[in-house]
């Protein structure tokens, strides 16, 4: 969790616990509140609040959404929530259809209709002009790639999913941009692969996300080792364990043990 701590969460979720302050949400904010208690396991709650967000759902979308979850939480079959999916798209919800169809895709990982589900879910959100669900959508369309080894389509989804990513969705464009280096990287485009984990570890410094700074130098280190700059390779690591020094938090003990690797080389 980024946005709230563990115990802040919990937190919340006992203040809605006893019931009492449930009939003051709507159905939007119970369906939020759905994905964290489950989260946290509280299975009771969510029973709860998915009761809570179908009885106030004010509009055919919204109550889709209820059924959908309400589906989800009692371990529904694919068939059912296909079903789901297409009896949305026929009713003019491409938005709602185009959750489901992508909640399917992620089901089917492994399997050929993995990117059937995925494409049919990219289609609906450009037709509902869903930016967000596009930017997930070129995720999971780029991961299906990789995983049927077409590392370019791979790598043209991710560099779409980066180019509609608002400027102002910092830490977003931080993983895309490390995302897009990896797969540069992976077809041995090194320079291209090393000019977008720059811009990501720039983003990742303004920010102070330790996360970032790790992925962006951890992978600077990498190249700099396939380009035989063991050096190179050392000053990036060092840099992870000074920022996380700096930060009071505990230096990830791969960066200990490649470090230790690297020095017993030289």
């Amino acid at each position: 969790m980024t946005e709230m701590t563990q115990a802040q969460a919990e937190e919340l979720m006992d203040m809605f616990a006893d019931g009492k302050l449930i009939d003051s949400i709507n159905t939007s904010l119970a369906l939020h509140l759905v994905d964290l208690a489950r989260e946290l396991g509280r299975d009771a709650l969510v029973g709860r609040l998915l009761d809570h967000a179908a009885k106030v759902s004010e509009n055919p979308e919204d109550q889709g959404w209820c059924q959908f979850e309400l589906l989800k939480h009692q371990g529904a079959s694919r068939d059912e929530l296909i079903g789901l999916g297409v009896q949305s798209e026929k009713d003019g919800l491409p938005g709602l259809a185009a959750g489901i169809f992508h909640h399917v895709s992620l089901m089917s990982l492994g399997s050929d209709e993995a990117g059937l589900f995925a494409n049919r879910s990219m289609r609906l959100r450009e037709q509902a002009d869903d930016l967000e669900g596009m930017i997930y959508g070129h995720a999971l369309l780029a991961h299906i790639a990789k995983s049927e080894e077409d590392f370019e389509k791979s790598q043209l989804h991710l560099q779409k999913r980066l180019d509609i990513i608002p400027e102002t969705e910092k830490f977003e464009r931080m993983e895309a941009l490390a995302d897009l280096a990896h797969s540069h990287s992976s077809l041995g485009e090194l320079e291209q692969a090393q000019a977008l984990l720059i811009e990501s570890l720039e983003i990742a410094t303004e920010l102070q996300e330790l996360s970032g700074i790790l992925v962006a130098r951890w992978g600077l280190a990498d190249l700099a080792e396939i380009s035989n700059q063991p050096d190179e390779a050392m000053v990036q690591l060092s840099d992870i364990m000074t920022v996380f020094m700096e930060a009071g938090a505990i230096v990830p003990e791969p960066v200990r043990e490649r470090i230790s690797k690297l020095t017993a080389q030289q």
